[in-house]
């Protein structure tokens, strides 16, 4: 027995030991990647900028990308997740207390390609999403984040937690830096005509929903997620025949399913795309519903 009880405490202490030091790994593998600097693209679009529609700007901001979600209804700064698992991550201010020494062109890289000015990763910024946003609807988003009131607030640096460091060693949490996974040097997306058409709704899945849902939109478990956070469901709606336009637009607006009626769970920002239009939930039905 004596033998058996050595034996299970050596196991014991060699998987302590090996816990630690993958864990170790993981964390200078995160460190190295976090300090990165990466080249980043001049985009050259100030002239837009000064011309774009702020209303256009403020549509996309507030309700089709859901900025407030992370960054607050002041877009002043905000918690995303505060947990000893996950790490501490604020989202940072975008008013022009926090973006005005930044030019547009800088804006608009870390908006596209998840980079900070100096060249440094965005944590989690889903630029991943917002690469697929066309020249001008960028414009008018910068256009946008110039006019709100400044906001004098600051939010604490990033802090990764032990999870989402060893996923992302692991390959399995790539958008934890998402700069890691575009190419800066990709030309902009074609924005479709602002229409009920399963083309326009592309284009607002991918810079709107695929962060969370996937570039298929099979749904799945969140990469680096709380534990509390629910799985994104799948939204290949033309695989399920009991759905349609009606009740994908209720279950859109109300936060409930219209098959079942239960309330869709965090991080869906149901207050955010419960304000999307008729053309716009037309649209996103029209593309989703083609995915089988």
């Amino acid at each position: 027995m004596k033998r058996v009880l050595k034996l299970l405490g050596a196991l014991v202490a060699l998987a302590v030991v090996a816990a630690a030091a993958t864990l170790l790994w993981a964390w200078k593998v995160t460190d190295e990647a976090l300090a990165r600097r990466h080249a980043s693209p001049s985009i050259d679009i100030a002239q837009e900028v000064r011309s774009a529609p702020i209303d256009a700007g403020e549509r996309i901001v507030r309700v089709r990308n859901g900025c407030p979600d992370c960054h607050g209804k002041d877009l002043g700064g905000a918690r995303v997740v505060d947990d000893p698992v996950v790490g501490k991550v604020y989202a940072p201010n975008l008013t022009p207390a926090g973006l005005g020494k930044w030019s547009d062109a800088e804006i608009a890289a870390a908006i596209r390609t998840g980079l900070r000015p100096d060249g440094k990763p965005l944590v989690i910024m889903p630029a991943h999403e917002y690469q697929h946003l066309a020249r001008d609807d960028l414009a008018a988003l910068i256009a946008y984040l110039r006019s709100v009131p400044a906001v004098e607030r600051s939010t604490p640096p990033v802090e990764v937690g032990p999870l989402p460091r060893l996923l992302y060693a692991l390959g399995k949490f790539p958008t934890l830096l998402p700069a890691e996974t575009i190419d800066p040097s990709r030309g902009f997306d074609e924005k479709p005509h602002e229409a009920p058409t399963a083309a326009f709704g592309r284009y607002l899945a991918s810079a709107s929903c695929s962060g969370c849902h996937g570039s298929e939109f099979r749904g799945g478990p969140i990469p680096g997620a709380p534990p509390d956070w629910a799985a994104a469901a799948p939204i290949r709606l033309g695989a399920d025949g009991r759905w349609n336009l009606d009740g994908f637009v209720r279950t859109m607006r109300e936060g409930r399913s219209a098959l079942d009626g239960h309330a869709l769970r965090a991080p869906m920002p149901v207050s955010v795309y419960r304000k999307m239009n008729d053309v716009e939930l037309a649209a996103l039905w029209n593309f989703l519903s083609t995915l089988r």
